[in-house]
């Protein structure tokens, strides 16, 4: 049995492979994770495959459990080329594992595809993978949580109310006038990176969303898109496969 694991900055998601079939990702709060929980979840592991964006502290204690119960330990971070991927990044360790996990995930469930992947999550990442496996680079934008509390935060004027439907019409009251802007700034941002990718002579074949606000996005965007929910498993599973 082999232990995927994807730690967030809040939230940490697990799944296991068997046979080259994965279970459904579970998730579980970062300072739930301690050695009782890797016992209970993961004895009879030969190998866990680790993602951090961070949390050196955490992938630490996960590395110990298992040197202390004798099975593999690999952490996974980014590079400057795996399988057909290569990064556009200069210095590739920049690139965050999610997105570059993102990337290999797209390419093997698309392959030969010019694909722009959105991370719809805290932040809102956007990255355009060529059929040649070639990432020509990205976006970090703030995620819609983040666009609307920004706003909060920095005028003293203008509330809102965390129950707006997600939808791009003008608003009739100030807080659909922030939730829905918030919704127009990230729809208008895939629109703008489909016409990017156009000048940069890459004609887009396929969009795939991922991460928390995946599927709100994709019922707003009016191009066709596909939503994959383990996409960063995917690719990090390719990490035991060779």
């Amino acid at each position: 049995m082999i232990i995927l694991i994807d730690i967030g900055n809040t939230r940490t998601k697990y799944c296991t492979v068997e046979h080259g079939e994965r279970s459904q990702p579970q998730a579980i709060s970062n300072e739930s994770i301690s050695d009782e929980f890797l016992t209970e979840r993961f004895t009879g592991a030969t190998k866990v495959i680790v993602a951090s964006v961070s949390h050196n502290q955490l992938t630490d204690d996960i590395d110990h459990w298992c040197q202390h119960n004798k099975v593999v330990y690999q952490r996974v971070v980014s590079e400057a080329k795996k399988n057909k991927i290569t990064t556009a990044y200069q210095q590739p360790a920049q690139l965050g594992i999610d997105r570059w996990l993102a990337l290999i995930g797209a390419a093997e469930s698309l392959p030969n595809k010019n694909i722009l992947i959105i991370d719809a999550g805290t932040a809102t990442t956007f990255d355009l993978l060529a059929a040649n496996g070639q990432h020509q680079g990205g976006w970090i934008l703030a995620g819609i949580n983040m666009l609307v509390t920004s706003v909060l935060a920095n005028t003293i004027h203008v509330h809102a109310n965390d129950k707006e439907k997600e939808q791009v019409t003008f608003g009739t009251n100030t807080s659909e006038n922030v939730h829905n802007a918030a919704w127009v700034a990230t729809v208008g941002a895939v629109n703008m990176a489909i016409s990017q990718s156009e000048q940069q002579g890459i004609h887009i074949d396929d969009i795939i969303l991922t991460g928390g606000n995946s599927y709100l996005l994709s019922s707003l965007i009016s191009q066709k898109n596909l939503v994959i929910e383990d996409l960063v498993f995917i690719g990090l599973q390719t990490y035991h496969e060779g």
